[in-house]
């Protein structure tokens, strides 16, 4: 699926407005569900890292390991060109 530039600002620009929304009506339940989402991130990261049989010298395979949990939980990298 092609997505236009337009429609892209058009995502940016709602998701802004809604995040503006959510903190100013329910300030606590935004920062706490961001909260666990990157520590449930960064518990995956730190299991790639910590991957022993992830032994290649260019660490090649753990990098391709956090770049795809980086797009399965939804965040993008320059890295890649997924989507």
């Amino acid at each position: 699926m092609t997505i236009s530039i337009q429609d892209e600002l058009y995502a940016r620009a709602i998701g802004w407005k809604v995040l503006d929304y959510l903190r100013k009506e329910h300030p606590g339940e935004v920062a706490t569900e961001i909260e666990g989402d990157a520590l449930h991130i960064l518990t995956q990261i730190q299991k790639i890292l910590d991957d022993e049989t992830l032994d290649d010298p260019e660490c090649f395979e753990k990098i391709e390991r956090i770049v795809k949990t980086f797009y399965a939980n939804g965040l993008s990298t320059s890295r890649h060109d997924w989507g």
